[in-house]
């Protein structure tokens, strides 16, 4: 059995481990709540239950089967807590989620190993652009920057009101050639 953490740079191991699975652990969460609102919530209390346990915690287990397991029942909290709410998930519907989450949850190393490779394959500026909206939350209208613009300003041409022209003779000169 692994040793239980008890050193001196457990706590910092133990963050770094929670800054990697938060991700995985919020998607989790999101698909087993009824709203994105409760899915923060319950997040924020999976992070505190976390932190609570980390005596608990074996370095070397499978700290995203022990976290996802610690997410379910503090979703089955929060739905006892909230449950008279108007959209409401059935227990099995929950259950059968969660199963199905921890099933997938093996295959996200290999595609995020993926995912890094084919991004080192972008150019350094694609590569800046992914890193600030996915890595650093930062919106589209803050990353995007012209860098060239074109700007034509074309004083006295007619309006487009003013070049329209329904032409009511046309549907009689369009008749008159077809029958020619």
């Amino acid at each position: 059995m692994p040793p239980e953490v008890t050193d001196s740079e457990s706590p910092e191991t133990f963050a770094d481990l929670m800054a990697e699975h938060r991700p995985r652990l919020a998607a989790s969460i999101r698909s087993l709540a009824a709203s994105e609102r409760a899915s923060k919530d319950v997040l924020l209390e999976t992070n505190v239950t976390l932190l609570k346990k980390l005596r608990d915690f074996c370095l070397g287990t499978n700290f995203t089967a022990w976290s996802l397991q610690i997410a379910y029942f503090e979703v089955l909290t929060w739905r006892r807590k909230w449950g008279r709410e108007k959209v409401f998930f059935d227990s099995h519907l929950v259950e059968s989620l969660a199963e199905r989450v921890e099933e997938v949850a093996g295959d996200d190393d290999e595609r995020l190993a993926a995912l890094s490779q084919s991004i080192e394959k972008f150019p350094e500026r694609q590569r800046e652009v992914i890193e600030r909206r996915y890595l650093k939350s930062e919106q589209v209208q803050d990353i995007a920057k012209a860098k060239r613009a074109i700007y034509l300003f074309m004083s006295g041409a007619p309006s487009q009101i003013d070049l329209w022209d329904h032409k009511p003779k046309m549907v009689s000169f369009v008749r008159v050639r077809a029958l020619a």
